[in-house]
């Protein structure tokens, strides 16, 4: 995943970066506590009730903060959205096909 998130922050920054910039953790939340401005209009819902949450982060030379989120299933990893935010901006967020019953 740290290979897409370094794509996806180049993709939309055009800023280029190594692995040994970034920092990450992941962490298991419930769908309620997920910050909706973070998310595509309409997806928090749509998330089952239990996601893992990946956030990878790099801060630039101007001490910008930016997050690459990936929100997949707790146990097959499958992804339900992808995302950028710029200081707790965000920037991108796609919603990824998901499979029935996701809830």
């Amino acid at each position: 995943m740290l290979n897409e998130a370094m794509n996806i922050l180049q993709k939309h920054t055009h800023l280029v970066t190594v692995k040994e910039e970034w920092s990450y953790e992941s962490v298991t939340l419930e769908r309620e506590e997920l910050d909706e401005a973070t998310l595509p209009e309409g997806a928090k819902k749509q998330l089952p009730k239990l996601v893992m949450t990946h956030l990878y982060l790099y801060v630039d030379d101007q001490d910008n903060e930016y997050v690459v989120y990936f929100l997949t299933d707790v146990t097959s990893q499958t992804t339900y959205i992808k995302g950028l935010l710029k200081n707790n901006t965000r920037l991108y967020s796609k919603l990824l096909p998901m499979k029935d019953g996701a809830e």
